[in-house]
């Protein structure tokens, strides 16, 4: 049974990695780039790592709250690819002292960062409409999901030692849940924080040329991660999509041929063969606020 259906932007969609988003691509190339990734050890994140260290990256930063799960991240892949080097970064991303001595230890280390993935979500376990939660229940997807997401993005395109004409690549793992309501109706404060984080990241596109910070958000598809099977969600009640399309399409999104989506919102499922061609794109070149945040009806 399949979860989602998605909207129908293009004709062809893909539950798991195709040739046109392989790493392995030359024009997908990430050699010499550094790359953070929030929310790195384990799922989604993973599977980014993977897919930018598959791309030659030359150094991969994962962040997570736990050491130990960084640390088996970190051996896994640097045996995998020995040509990257993996940084396991114990970091709690909402608590911003801790971020800001992290950064500040980055920059006296020489690092400038190329790449920087918004992969890190709360996402609550509890099913239940608004108003069946409290403050405290409510506040962390907004912490997390607003918050702590616009704190990195200053930080990231605000670095110091960045070289002047190094393009950026800002890209932020959102979720259907910004527009698809009512497959997330029982989880209300994910759906509406996930979707201010969304239109947080396409204001800041709003503000930069592509050339400069190319940004571009997505929706990653439905997988069976640890978030998911805290919801009570079982591996064999639906078609779940491979996390290596994710992971893949992370590295898409970061290179020249995904600049035409600066600022916009996509499906990893969506062909960017087609996304590139045809109807889909006469509409995104037509349309400033096509797969944007933004008030149905109103322009």
């Amino acid at each position: 049974m399949k979860v989602l259906e998605g909207p129908k932007v293009v004709k062809t969609t893909h539950k798991a990695p195709y040739a046109a988003i392989s790493p392995s691509r030359p024009e997908l190339s990430q050699k010499g780039r550094v790359v953070y990734v929030t929310g790195g050890s384990a799922g989604i994140g993973f599977a980014i790592c993977r897919a930018f260290a598959q791309a030659d990256a030359a150094t991969v930063i994962l962040t997570g709250r736990r050491q130990g799960a960084l640390n088996e991240a970190v051996d896994v892949l640097s045996k995998e690819y020995p040509n990257t080097k993996f940084i396991g970064q114990a970091l709690d991303v909402t608590d911003r002292p801790a971020t800001e001595k992290t950064w500040v230890q980055m920059e006296s280390d020489g690092i400038v960062v190329d790449v920087l993935v918004l992969n890190v979500a709360y996402v609550p376990t509890k099913l239940a409409t608004m108003l069946e939660m409290n403050y405290e229940e409510l506040w962390p997807s907004w912490a997390t999901n607003v918050g702590a997401n616009i704190d990195l993005v200053d930080r990231f395109y605000h670095q110091k030692k960045r070289v002047p004409g190094r393009k950026l690549s800002l890209i932020n793992v959102s979720s259907a849940a910004i527009h698809d309501f009512e497959s997330a109706k029982m989880v209300p404060n994910y759906s509406a924080s996930k979707n201010a984080g969304t239109l947080m990241v396409q204001l800041v596109a709003r503000g930069v040329s592509p050339d400069d910070m190319q940004v571009l958000s997505f929706h990653p598809g439905v997988i069976f991660t640890d978030a998911a099977q805290k919801t009570s969600a079982s591996k064999d009640a639906w078609d779940w999509d491979d996390v290596n399309l994710a992971g893949h399409y992370a590295v898409w999104a970061a290179s020249e041929e995904a600049k035409f989506l600066h600022g916009r919102f996509t499906w990893s499922a969506w062909d960017v063969n087609e996304l590139q061609t045809g109807e889909p794109k006469k509409k995104i070149d037509e349309n400033p606020t096509y797969l944007q945040v933004g008030v149905v009806g109103l322009s």
